[in-house]
């Protein structure tokens, strides 16, 4: 059953989640992109050094003109060559496109292969994070091919936002004031009060932040989800 939870600082040493889950395989393939390699591949290098789990890293081809069949595939193959046997996890950190291409190259190998899945973006942390629709774009029509393929354990780490562009922030933003405006007045209500400040302040993640101003944002992100 796939379950959601929430940890700050996900590839700190002292957290033993993904270790937990990768101890018993000595290893983990980790599919991500460019972007998100460049920012965190040290902290999750160390990571697994520290708990003895030999890392495997695939950085995938970035950007909606690559979420395509010649993308997925090539995870597909970089599954192959790492040989992942069956129940083995991927473990994949980035944004949507990301998350949505690797989970449907796992719901594609074997017949489906287990994945974990670590959002890096606004709008993956609070909507693709709870999805369990995957796949990629073909012929210029968007999400054409896909499955319904949930992962094991989606972790959202919300220090993420700290790296994440000022546009980017603002996509999920926007997101989740949709989202709010039909189903939540409570937090309807905070991002119109504290808006500016949660953008400017990658929602309290930012060093020098307001800590009540990280509660609120605490409050938003788990009613969010």
């Amino acid at each position: 059953m796939s379950s959601i939870q929430f940890v700050d600082n996900i590839f700190s040493p002292e957290h033993d989640h993904l270790a937990q889950i990768y101890k018993p395989w000595g290893r983990v393939l980790l599919v991500t992109d460019a972007i998100v390699n460049s920012f965190y591949a040290s902290a999750w290098k160390a990571y697994f050094k520290h708990h003895n789990i030999l890392l495997t890293t695939f950085v995938m081809a970035g950007g909606e003109k690559n979420k395509t069949m010649k993308t997925m595939l090539s995870i597909v193959d970089a599954m192959n060559s790492f040989g992942l046997v069956r129940k083995e996890p991927v473990l994949v950190v980035g944004g949507g496109l990301c998350t949505d291409v690797t989970g449907y190259a796992c719901a594609s190998y074997r017949r489906t292969s287990n994945f974990i899945r670590v959002p890096t973006t606004l709008i993956g942390l609070i909507d693709a994070s709870v999805s369990i629709k995957v796949g990629i774009n073909h012929g210029n029509l968007k999400n054409r091919l896909g499955a319904y393929h949930a992962p094991m354990v989606t972790f959202l780490d919300f220090n993420m936002l700290k790296t994440l562009p000022e546009g980017q922030v603002r996509n999920g933003f926007a997101e989740l004031m949709k989202i709010s405006s039909c189903a939540d007045k409570r937090i309807w209500d905070l991002l119109v009060s504290h808006g500016e400040e949660l953008i400017n302040t990658r929602f309290g993640r930012l060093p020098g932040s307001d800590p009540d101003l990280k509660k609120i944002a605490d409050e938003i992100c788990w009613r969010g989800n």
